[in-house]
């Protein structure tokens, strides 16, 4: 990937605090998960018919379900505006702001039903916006910043993915569509740490060390550890699909013990179903081949990339995180689901990804010892 000629230190700051929202982010969305409260607010966009319903802090459930859905926006909203910058053009967000500010009351003024003029207010902005941002960024932005430009626009649309999958997780489940509800409801889970991945990468790719370090190492090629950087990540995003499918079947607890899969011992399950089969490849198969690529990784960057603290670090940071992870999931069955540990067990799930995903990133952009072109 090919680095912005000029360093933002706002603008770098700034991507970084998207990062940090997003994980926020994904630990209410856990909470909501974990206390099952993803139905409490059983309309949507529209909680309960309005934008903000009276009373809706006093009831834990609608607390979540709602607080959930007015921080998304918010996130939604810096994920916007970091697009606009990126691209260095306000116009867009301007355009768009006033084509959902005519189409709203307009579409009130017909006499529409409320939940339609809220959306012809979201995708009238979400539409107008993209389609501004692309018209008008020929003159706007420089050719050097292309990939991060794209790397931007992707998590803007990976935002306005991650409304209509949760929006309509809530509708279909209300209409007592449930499989496809249940379908919607993992598919969002998976799509929240796709997004996590864009952003990560957006700061990355503006950081102060990805514009102006050197990015050489002599003397050695780290053409093993980039593969096995990527391998990684696609191995831990598999994990977390495997995680989200768990959680939202409600088979957290479909193997009660540990390490034993059996209650009378013996480390394989005697009793084989969906629920168990799944919790087996995910609790115990999925966490040790993590863990040996991990830790497998993290030996190969001390001995190739030594005294690099750009790769050295972030390896031995993620290497802590797996321990982290998987210490956490002996004790979220030992206790039998604690939702404050099942929480954090999603959140750190999600660190390890990001973690993983910026060692492969800095491992791309390396120019090594032997010769090999920046990835």
């Amino acid at each position: 990937m090919k680095a912005t000629t000029t360093f933002n230190p706002a603008l770098a700051l700034y991507a970084k605090g998207v990062v940090a929202a997003t994980f926020a982010l994904i630990f209410i969305g856990g909470l909501v998960t974990s206390h099952q409260a993803g139905m409490a607010v059983p309309d949507w966009p529209l909680s309960f018919g309005s934008l903000n319903p009276e009373g809706w802090w006093g009831e834990l459930p609608v607390r979540l379900e709602h607080g959930h859905r007015l921080f998304a926006t918010g996130v939604g909203a810096l994920v916007t505006i970091l697009c606009a910058w990126v691209w260095r053009n306000g116009w867009p967000l301007l355009i768009a702001l006033l084509a959902s500010g005519t189409l709203t009351p307009a579409a009130k003024f017909l006499g529409i039903a409320p939940i339609v003029v809220m959306h012809v207010g979201i995708w009238s902005f979400a539409g107008v916006f993209a389609i501004a941002l692309l018209w008008l960024a020929k003159d706007r932005a420089p050719a050097d910043s292309r990939a991060v430009r794209w790397v931007v626009f992707a998590a803007f649309i990976g935002v306005a993915l991650q409304a209509t999958f949760g929006g309509l997780r809530v509708t279909m489940e209300t209409a007592n569509h449930l499989r496809a509800a249940l379908i919607l409801r993992i598919v969002h889970g998976c799509v929240a740490q796709a997004e996590l991945c864009l952003l990560v990468a957006v700061a990355a790719l503006l950081s102060r060390r990805w514009v102006e370090d050197a990015w050489q190492l002599a003397g050695t090629s780290l053409k093993a550890v980039r593969r096995l950087a990527w391998l990684v990540v696609l191995a831990v995003y598999g994990q977390l699909i495997l995680g989200a499918t768990l959680r939202h079947l409600g088979a957290g607890l479909a193997i009660p013990t540990f390490p034993e899969a059996n209650p009378d011992g013996g480390f394989m399950p005697k009793v084989h179903n969906m629920f168990v089969d799944l919790h087996f490849t995910h609790s115990r198969a999925g966490a040790l081949v993590i863990t040996l690529l991990v830790l497998t990784l993290v030996l190969l960057v001390l001995r190739r990339a030594r005294g690099e603290v750009l790769l050295t670090s972030p390896a031995t940071g993620l290497l802590g995180l797996v321990f982290i992870q998987v210490s956490l999931g002996m004790a979220v069955i030992l206790n039998l689901k604690p939702i404050t540990l099942t929480t954090l067990h999603v959140v750190n799930g999600a660190a390890v990804l990001a973690l993983s995903l910026l060692l492969a990133l800095r491992a791309g952009r390396f120019t090594d010892g032997a010769g090999e072109a920046r990835a």
